[in-house]
C-alpha cells in the first residue's frame, strides 16, 4: 500500500472516530439535559407540597434547587417568589418574580400562558408595593414604562399602584395599558375589576364589556351583572357570533348543461321537477 493511500485511509478513520465521538457527546448531553429537567420537576413538586403545608423556607430551598436544574422554567421562579412573599422577604420576591416575567416572555409556551402571566404580574406588583424599597422600585417601574412603553409595563405599574392604594395613579396606568392593548383580555379584565373594587361601577362597565367581548369569562360576566349590565351575545363582536349557513359573496351561476338536463318533458302535460345535483354539505400550584 502506498503512503498516499495509507494516509487517506488513516484520515478517513480519524474522521469516522471524530464523527462518532460527536454523536456520542450530543447523545450524552441530551440525556443529561433530560435528567436535569426531570430532577427540576421532582424538586418543583416537592416545593409545591412544602408550600401548601406552610413550610415556606423549605419550599424556597426546593424551588431554588429546581431553578438551578432548569434555569429556563419561569414557574420555578414564580413559586420561589411566592415562597419569599410568605416569609416577608419582599425584595427577594421582587427579583424572583422579575426573573419569572423575563423567562415567561422568552418562552414559546409562556407567551400563551395567561394564567401564569396574571399570577406573575400580580405577584410582582404586590411584592414591589410591600418591599422596603417600594419607592425606589416604583420609580424604576415608572422609568421602564415611560422609556420602553408597552402595555405590559404599564399594566405592572398599575398593579403596583393598586397594591399601594394610589387609586388615581393606578387608573392612569391601567388606562394607558388598555389604550396600548385594546385586545388584551387580562388588562381589560383587571382594569374593570379594579374600578368595581374601588366603588366606580359606571367607569367599570367599559373595560368589563371590552374584556367580555374578547373572552366571555364567568368572572367578567358576574362583574358585569354587579355593575348593571346583562352579559350576552350583544356584547360579543360580530365576528364571534354564529354565522349563517349561506356563504358570503355572490350566488354562483348554474351551468346551462345542468338546466337543460332538468327541463321537464312536455309529453304528458305534467311537470316533474328534476332534483338538483348534490352540492357540498353546509358546513396545583401554590395558592396565592
Amino acid at each position: 500500500m502506498t503512503r498516499s493511500r495509507f494516509s487517506d485511509r488513516l484520515g478517513f478513520h480519524r474522521f469516522i472516530v471524530l464523527l462518532c465521538a460527536g454523536w456520542l457527546t450530543a447523545l450524552l448531553a441530551g440525556c443529561a439535559s433530560s435528567d436535569m429537567i426531570t430532577f427540576s420537576k421532582d424538586a418543583q413538586r416537592k416545593g409545591i407540597n412544602l408550600y401548601n403545608d406552610g413550610q415556606y423556607a423549605e419550599a424556597a430551598g426546593a424551588f431554588r434547587n429546581a431553578s438551578r436544574q432548569n434555569p429556563r422554567d419561569y414557574k420555578n421562579y414564580y413559586y420561589l417568589g411566592a415562597s419569599y412573599e410568605q416569609m416577608k422577604q419582599n425584595q427577594q420576591a421582587v427579583h424572583a418574580y422579575r426573573t419569572a416575567h423575563e423567562l415567561l416572555n422568552r418562552s414559546m409556551a409562556g407567551k400563551d400562558d395567561d394564567e401564569f402571566r396574571a399570577r406573575i404580574i400580580n405577584g410582582l406588583g404586590r411584592a414591589i408595593a410591600r418591599s422596603d424599597q417600594r419607592d425606589i422600585e416604583t420609580d424604576a417601574a415608572v422609568k421602564v414604562a415611560e422609556a420602553q412603553g408597552g402595555a405590559e409595563n404599564w399594566f405592572i405599574l398599575a398593579k403596583v399602584y393598586s397594591f399601594r392604594g394610589d387609586a388615581d395613579s393606578a387608573i392612569d396606568a391601567y388606562n394607558r395599558a388598555a389604550l396600548l392593548a385594546p385586545k388584551n383580555f387580562l388588562i381589560h379584565r383587571d382594569y374593570g375589576l379594579y374600578l368595581e373594587q374601588i366603588g366606580q361601577p359606571q367607569r367599570a362597565q367599559a373595560p368589563l364589556k371590552k374584556a367580555y367581548a374578547i373572552n366571555p369569562d364567568p368572572q367578567v360576566a358576574d362583574a358585569l351583572r354587579r355593575v348593571g349590565i346583562v352579559p350576552g351575545p350583544s356584547l360579543r363582536p360580530e365576528s364571534a357570533l354564529a354565522q349563517p349557513a349561506v356563504p358570503k359573496g355572490p350566488i354562483p351561476e348554474l351551468e346551462l348543461s345542468l338546466l337543460k338536463r332538468s327541463t321537464p318533458k312536455e309529453s304528458s302535460g305534467t311537470t316533474t321537477a328534476t332534483p338538483p345535483p348534490n352540492g357540498n354539505a353546509a358546513a396545583q400550584a401554590p395558592r396565592d
